[in-house]
């Protein structure tokens, strides 16, 4: 590393370029003699851009100050998303943090640094930026000083090698006339052997899930700045990354849109997926036609259902979490789109102080690319946004459908999440036909978030817990398991629950199709053939989940036994409710409010026995330390068995 470093030194000391730039002369290290590569772009017009370039040029910024300047009569939106970028930086400046080398309680990620290092390079740079104030200058210039001491940027785990990067690339194009030439010449070293020439061999080139999004994002930063002084390297990254990225978006994103990992991991793929188009079409013009990917444009649509009224998310697979969290690709949507609806969430969340607070939203790093995505716009941020309809749904692998009447965010709205699809996916639970729904203010059905995965990793083993297959640990974890989800059961025929087989799991293969979706005013739901997912144990099982005239719930499953085995079936749904089980249902009361559950089945001879299950783990399972409590959560629902061969619809209403 010494030796490299002082080639570099060497080289740039001997050459001692002079440029004006802003008025001041400043040493260069020497461009690359080479040819400019052909590619995909005419990487020959990235040397006219100079520096800034990174989703902003010198211009940009220029043009941005005078927008920001004219307050709330021209650009009200773009004013508060400044403010906000700004009070981040001052609380950076403020506390004066150190980055450090330091893993996280698995050892295995060294993700806690690199996004805090990116968190507070972004916003400082674009402070400096906008303001002059060399305050947020040196305090970048400490950031980026401390990653480029660290011995590498982790490429055992490279999402921390893609957000430091990204954070590198930022500090080092952004402040670039600032920094000296020592400086800036390290910070090429560090992303050139720590960053790019780490990358070539990487898994998330195969990755069809946000480690693509992320990793592409932040190498192909590092590409950008750096061209002119590693043409082939440089190109070849940029190259790489389009080609594999092209891929994963069809993989992710198609036919319309919706997101196989869930909510947070739309917030971060997707925000990562925004950037590295805004970083392409800022320094060649266009984004080699990644954004036209089919079900791409749609996925904003997606992502703005996806947030509940009571504050939360429709938390399927890993994607949930305890509280609605910031998603800062959205503003990129609504600026592409001319769409400022497709924000208004995010504009909710801005203007409740949700985009300040850097330690419980995670995606707050990302947050001065909200001012570069919306600084054309001219969003009014007026009262009265709305979507045009109540109810999204979307096909592909992991289908989902859902409802949101309402729109004021209060105990007026009603939501309705469904979901399809299989466990096997990245990040998959063995959630199939599971549903969230609120109304009143209440959340009746549940779907809780993952436990940290350092947790599940130290309990189950790293390997283990990441296996998707049929008998891997993953599935011992009540959370993950379908017994910890809002869907249908089904017992061994001697009505255990589990043994180390897993003869009760979902198949983890076996999808659940949505087959049909309801969408009036009467009606609006989704209709879900689940037999791939529980083929195991019975013939076929058909799920059709609606809302009723805007409030009732109505579930009907279509249950037909196989023709030599009785199928002994659980129909769960959990909950936060207090849960009463009655000879004739079950009353749920929560928050001073109630609603009733019934069944009624199609065959007099097979009546539901209604029962509140439990989340505690099954006495025969293996036990793991350090799960979390589910105990205190209850699960409301029947069970019932359907003779071998007879198929029996159960009709379930949750009423007030």
């Amino acid at each position: 590393m010494k030796k490299t470093l002082f080639f570099f030194l060497s080289i740039a000391a001997a050459a001692f370029i002079m440029n004006s730039c802003g008025g001041k002369a400043i040493q260069e290290e020497p461009d690359d003699p080479a040819a400019d590569i052909v590619g995909t772009f005419d990487y020959g017009k990235m040397a006219q851009l100079g520096h800034p370039r990174l989703m902003m040029t010198a211009r940009d910024f220029k043009d941005l100050k005078v927008r920001i300047t004219k307050k709330a009569k021209d650009n009200p939106v773009l004013c508060e998303a400044h403010e906000m970028v700004m009070k981040l930086a001052d609380q950076y400046l403020a506390d004066e943090e150190v980055v450090v080398y330091k893993l996280d309680a698995s050892g295995k990620r060294l993700l806690g640094p690199a996004r805090n290092a990116l968190r507070r390079i972004f916003a400082l740079a674009y402070a400096y930026r906008l303001t002059g104030d060399k305050r947020y200058f040196e305090a970048a210039r400490k950031n980026l000083a401390e990653i480029c001491a660290f011995k590498d940027w982790h490429p055992s785990h490279y999402l921390d090698t893609g957000e430091m990067t990204l954070g590198a690339a930022i500090a080092y194009d952004w402040l670039y006339d600032d920094l000296t030439l020592e400086e800036r010449t390290l910070a090429h070293k560090c992303m050139v052997e720590f960053g790019i020439n780490t990358s070539v061999n990487q898994g998330y080139h195969r990755a069809m899930g946000n480690w693509n999004q992320v990793c592409n994002a932040g190498i192909s930063a590092a590409a950008i700045v750096l061209y002119e002084k590693d043409k082939q390297v440089c190109a070849d990254a940029i190259e790489r990354a389009i080609e594999s990225n092209r891929k994963a978006m069809k993989a992710i994103y198609s036919p319309d849109g919706n997101y196989a990992e869930g909510y947070v991991y739309w917030g971060y793929g997707t925000g990562f997926q925004t950037m590295f188009l805004k970083m392409l079409d800022t320094a060649f013009g266009d984004d080699a036609g990644l954004s036209q990917t089919e079900g791409y444009l749609k996925s904003g649509e997606y992502m703005l259902f996806m947030a509940t009224p009571n504050g939360g998310d429709f938390s399927y697979a890993d994607g949930g979490t305890p509280a609605e969290t910031i998603n800062v690709g959205m503003w990129w949507f609504a600026a592409k789109q001319n769409d400022e609806t497709l924000a208004m969430n995010e504009l909710r969340l801005m203007r409740e102080g949700k985009y300040g607070n850097k330690v419980t939203q995670e995606g707050i790093r990302m947050a001065p690319a909200v001012p570069c995505f919306i600084k054309d716009c001219g969003f009014k941020g007026e009262g009265g946004l709305r979507p045009a309809k109540d109810m999204w749904y979307g096909q592909g692998k992991i289908p989902v459908a859902i409802v949101h009447t309402g729109w004021t965010f209060d105990d007026k709205d009603v939501y309705l999440g469904i979901k399809g699809g299989y466990a096997a996916g990245g990040h998959g639970h063995m959630d199939a036909g599971s549903f969230v729904f609120e109304a009143e203010g209440v959340r009746w059905s549940e779907d809780l978030q993952r436990p940290t995965y350092s947790t599940m990793e130290n309990a189950v083993g790293n390997a283990e817990f990441w296996s998707n297959s049929q008998k891997g640990r993953r599935w011992d974890i009540m959370r993950m398991n379908n017994l910890g989800h809002s869907t249908l059961t089904f017992l061994n025929p001697d009505g255990s629950v589990k043994d180390k087989i897993h003869p009760t799991d979902h198949n983890v293969m076996g999808e659940a199709k949505m087959i049909e979706t309801y969408d009036t005013k009467e009606c609006m739901g989704a209709r879900l053939d689940m037999t791939g997912a529980v083929s195991d144990q019975v013939a076929s099982a058909i799920r059709t989940i609606q809302l009723i005239d805007g409030k009732t719930l109505k579930i009907t499953d279509e249950i037909t036994a196989k023709p030599r085995k009785d199928a002994k079936m659980q129909w769960r749904m959990l909950t936060t409710a207090k849960v009463e089980a009655k000879a004739d249902g079950e009353v749920l009361s929560l928050g001073g409010k109630t609603r009733t559950l019934k069944t009624v089945s199609s065959d007099p001879r097979v009546k539901p026995a209604y029962e509140v299950f439990s989340m505690k783990r099954p006495s025969n399972w293996v036990p793991l330390p350090e799960e979390p409590d589910d105990s205190k959560y209850d699960v409301a629902g029947f069970s019932a068995t359907i003779p071998a061969g007879k198929t029996v619809t159960f009709t379930t209403v949750l009423s007030q």
